[in-house]
């Protein structure tokens, strides 16, 4: 059986430029609301924000140095959860300041990035917020050392570095994002097919300025063992794709992440998008979490229509385990602000909307609204529904100035209501 899983990371891979409906919450948590169903993110795509800032020498004919580009991120954070471990409350400012250079001679780039998370004013329990360290702290560390070599379709990226693939992710939902230490291998032969590489051997959390192994951050501790990665993604990315990711880690876990989805343009304003999901995680080799399996399936049916984005969608969780989150978000197509509805034996259909008020003359303004009901072992039933109220502005001065407002309500059969509510500045200085 051990072989079996080595040969399927053979065959495997990260894959980008998949656009699919209702983000989960690992994404969505980063990203406004997109227009139309093609165009929001998939968790197969691995999707990176655009990266704003100033360059450093724009007069320079050296492209190494002219296209070099300094990005400060500034991000101010309020939260506040009411669950049943009681009142957890904390005010944070800090951000990321992050230095990528040109390419040389079409070759070589370099990036560094350092983050940082402090409290500025703080309520009952802050760590319990993960603004903070789980002490109510701050912290600061250099999350993006990376070098990356590229020859023709093939690049090379090594060392510290972001990742956005499915359990192996930034999470971004709170201060600072989790970034890893990895060697990785992306080769893109045609639009149409494309499939890469990784091995991950340590990951820094949200709240820790310290890199650990992959097993320690998985739950095991005084054991070393790294992550490989390897996926696919064959299609064109505006009509009919499939996509797979595999991530071993050794003598721990193997996940599997598999995508379809195609999309019918029906007439210039409305898009149809239906996708289907499935997720396997099981014990391998000496099995240090011990022994599990467990499933995951998913289908998804999007609509947009005139900057209005409908999308329903239903997961089914075998019985016997939750899908572990130990590396990042769950990309389950029902992940959303306090529940992945994930849980052992769980059925769950959600709705979701969003809306880009701009078309009716509110530039800037978006929404976006949840509401999922998911049905567990022994007839409890588990609810939530969240919103999303977003302004940003786009030119002048405050141009990249992002404020975002977000509130969840959660509730489990026989377990205290969750309430958590949650105010986000993000502004990027460009000049």
């Amino acid at each position: 059986m051990k072989h079996y899983y080595i040969a399927l990371a053979v065959l495997l891979i990260f894959a980008r430029d998949v656009a699919r409906a209702n983000p989960p919450e690992y994404l969505a948590a980063t990203r406004e609301p997109a227009e139309r169903a093609s165009e929001e993110v998939s968790p197969i795509e691995e999707p990176f924000l655009p990266l704003h800032g100033w360059r450093l020498a724009p007069y320079s004919t050296e492209p190494f140095l002219r296209d070099s580009i300094l990005s400060l991120e500034p991000r101010f954070y309020y939260r506040y959860v009411h669950n049943g471990q009681g009142v957890h409350e904390a005010f944070a400012g800090g951000g990321a300041m992050i230095l990528t250079s040109g390419w040389w001679c079409e070759t070589l780039q370099l990036g560094i990035g350092g983050y940082t998370t402090q409290p500025l004013a703080t309520g009952p329990d802050p760590g319990g917020t993960g603004l903070l360290r789980p002490d109510g702290d701050g912290l600061v560390v250099l999350g993006q050392v990376w070098t990356k070599l590229r020859i023709e379709s093939v690049t090379a990226t090594l060392f510290r570095q972001e990742m956005e693939l499915p359990f192996i992710n930034g999470d971004d939902t709170r201060m600072i994002p989790n970034t890893f230490e990895a060697y990785r291998l992306d080769v893109n032969p045609s639009d149409v097919f494309r499939f890469g590489f990784a091995y991950v051997t340590r990951e820094k959390s949200k709240t820790s300025a310290e890199f650990r192994p992959m097993s320690e951050v998985a739950g095991v501790r005084g054991i070393d063992r790294g992550t490989s990665v390897a996926g696919f993604l064959l299609g064109a990315t505006n009509t009919t794709y499939i996509g797979g990711v595999n991530e071993l880690t050794w003598d721990l876990l193997n996940i599997v992440y598999v995508e379809a989805g195609k999309t019918w343009q029906l007439w210039d304003d409305f898009q149809l998008r239906g996708e289907l999901q499935f997720i396997d995680q099981r014990s391998v080799g000496d099995e240090l979490l011990g022994s599990f399996e467990t499933q995951l399936y998913g289908a998804s049916l999007t609509a947009s229509y005139r900057s209005a984005v409908l999308s329903i969608s239903f997961t089914s969780t075998n019985n016997g385990l939750k899908i572990l989150r130990q590396f990042g978000g769950v990309p389950a197509f029902n992940s959303v602000m306090v529940s992945d509805f994930a849980g052992d034996a769980e059925d769950s259909f959600r709705v979701g909307l969003s809306y880009d008020f701009a078309r009716i003359g509110l530039a800037g303004f978006t929404a976006f609204a949840n509401y999922v009901h998911g049905e567990l072992l022994a007839d409890r039933q588990e609810d939530e529904i969240d919103a999303t109220v977003d302004y940003r502005i786009d030119h002048g001065p405050l141009k990249n100035f992002w404020l975002r407002l977000r509130y969840a309500h959660n509730t489990l059969s026989e377990q205290p209501a969750t309430q958590d509510f949650r105010v986000i500045l993000n502004y990027t200085l460009a000049f």
